[in-house]
């Protein structure tokens, strides 16, 4: 029944008619009211079933996951982590056998370039060829450029003379270190330990530690001698590994220019911790083998002053006190056959005082700005040189002349 109808039947003046309307008006709309309500009564079980539906679903998933997934999900991860272990163990192998390779490949360069050196005669190795080195190492020492200074004489207007040792052995020390205290003189000590050992040497020896410490109490100043005192000059440029092996005073190998730092750093070093001392930069090459090379090296190393000795028309200024043997066996010119010479260099304690007097006599400076060089330790057991260490301190004296240090007469050569 539509709204219009409805009004009409309202204004109709029968009562039954009426109420007749009413009550179907009532009906329709309560059957209209039941069944929506049954409908939302559907609609909101319809919603718990799937709520439930979707809860059991939910649970079910986190049961499945946890009983199922996750330990496959762990599984698989551990499996991951394995495969990644024996990867990085993988790679490490592969690397390990890179560098294996390559070790072998550079032994196997070595060994062939040893043999391209190799010197045999009858099936035997005699000698081994150092020149390819050699000739490699000059080439990277000759790029140094540095300024040096080759003294061996100050200045020859002033009467001042240098008294420098070498150290040997040390067993000198104890009477030059009492004979210099006596006579107020200073002198100039160049230090080395005398061999190429880290464990002993003269430098490691306690006794010549406190009697340098000493020197340096009463006015005396050092210099480098090298560590290992080798000839620096075969050290470098000697080309036979035989002869290197059977010539004591060499370097067994070619000294590079780490190397021969080193022989001057060692020295400074060990010196200093034992005494707090420095050295002054100045030094002398063992045997007084030099050349402009090794001149440019030791200045680069902190040593740009080589302190040679002065010599004049009847030779060095040398006391000469390493050489022992009287006789040396020499060659005759006109028979061709060995025979027992007298060694000129060798000379007695009052022959070497009469050859020093006679030095200065000789030269027209006299000792003016002269220098020295005697030896602290010598193989020489027998009529030892510095014995004569007192009378020639008195006869410098008595002619006039002050000892002075290496370092002083450098400063006075300037004036």
């Amino acid at each position: 029944m539509d709204k219009n109808e409805a009004y009409r039947i309202l204004k109709n003046p029968n009562k039954a008619c009426r109420e007749s309307i009413i009550y179907s008006s009532i009906y329709e709309l309560s059957r209209d009211y039941y069944r929506r309500e049954k409908f939302k009564n559907v609609l909101r079980l319809i919603y718990r079933i799937i709520l439930i539906i979707l809860i059991i679903v939910s649970i079910s998933g986190i049961i499945f996951y946890s009983t199922s997934v996750k330990p496959y999900i762990n599984s698989l991860k551990n499996k991951i982590n394995i495969y990644e272990n024996r990867l990085v163990r993988l790679n490490d192998s592969i690397e390990s056998m890179k560098l294996r390779e390559s070790s072998y490949i550079n032994q196997l360069q070595e060994y062939r370039s040893f043999l391209s050196h190799v010197k045999i005669e009858d099936n035997r190795i005699i000698d081994y060829d150092l020149s390819e080195i050699v000739n490699e190492n000059n080439k990277k020492l000759d790029g140094v450029s540095i300024h040096f200074v080759n003294f061996s004489r100050g200045n020859v207007n002033i009467p001042e003379t240098a008294l420098t040792f070498d150290l040997g052995n040390g067993r000198e020390l104890p009477y030059v270190y009492k004979t210099l205290k006596n006579f107020h003189v200073p002198a100039t000590i160049f230090l080395t330990n005398a061999n190429p050992s880290l464990e002993y040497g003269s430098l490691l020896n306690d006794k010549n530690i406190h009697y340098l410490q000493k020197l340096s109490e009463i006015g005396c100043e050092f210099g480098n001698h090298t560590w290992s005192h080798f000839n620096l000059l075969s050290s470098l440029y000697e080309t036979s590994k035989k002869r290197r092996l059977s010539l004591l005073p060499v370097s067994d190998k070619v000294i590079d220019e780490l190397s021969f730092t080193m022989e001057f750093k060692r020295v400074f070093d060990i010196f200093y911790q034992k005494t707090g001392l420095k050295l002054s930069p100045i030094w002398r090459a063992p045997y007084g083998a030099i050349d402009e090379r090794v001149l440019k090296l030791a200045a680069k190393a902190g040593y740009p002053y080589h302190i040679f000795w002065s010599s004049n028309k009847l030779g060095p200024l040398d006391f000469y006190d390493y050489i022992r043997k009287r006789n040396i066996i020499k060659k005759d010119k006109t028979t061709g056959k060995l025979v027992r010479v007298k060694n000129p260099y060798y000379f007695s304690s009052s022959e070497m005082l009469q050859r020093l007097e006679l030095w200065e006599k000789t030269d027209s400076h006299g000792l003016n700005g002269a220098i020295s060089i005697a030896h602290l330790g010598t193989a020489r057991k027998f009529d030892k040189i510095i014995s004569i260490l007192p009378d020639y301190i008195a006869f410098v004296k008595k002619r006039g002349y002050r000892f002075v240090t290496v370092s002083k007469l450098i400063d006075d050569s300037k004036l």
